[in-house]
């Protein structure tokens, strides 16, 4: 895949996990994951060991869970994106609230993509349990 289609697809992905974490609504950055998509969070009460997902439906009930639990946070637009041809990594500002409890950090998000869809998610978010 082009590396501009890439960008494109890994942009269009950041904006709908945005708009989900403000709104809860996430079913559009659900469409965009793969069936086989991985997810691995290298934080949390999990720190000695990675956090991961395996398949679309786990992602999903932990972006249900979120929403339940009335996590929001805001996204700043990220201010680097550095990428190859699979992988895009974007850093940006975020501030909220997780777990009843404010948050606000400098994040990276990493998104592998594979045609039109994203194939492994790494979020590095600090301490969110």
């Amino acid at each position: 895949m082009e590396q501009t289609a890439t960008i494109n697809t890994a942009q269009q992905a950041f904006d709908h996990l945005a708009k989900g974490w403000a709104t809860g609504d996430f079913q559009p950055y659900i469409d965009m994951l793969s069936d086989d998509v991985s997810f691995w969070l290298p934080v949390g009460k999990q720190r000695s060991q990675p956090f991961a997902y395996e398949g679309k439906q786990q992602i999903i009930a932990r972006l249900q869970a979120r929403t339940e639990t009335g996590d929001r946070l805001t996204l700043s637009s990220p201010d680097r994106i550095t990428s190859n041809n699979t992988t895009v990594t974007f850093e940006f500002e975020s501030q909220g609230t997780i777990a009843n409890q404010p948050f606000k950090g400098r994040n990276a998000i990493s998104l592998d993509v594979t045609g039109d869809k994203i194939s492994a998610v790494r979020e590095y978010f600090g301490d969110i349990d």
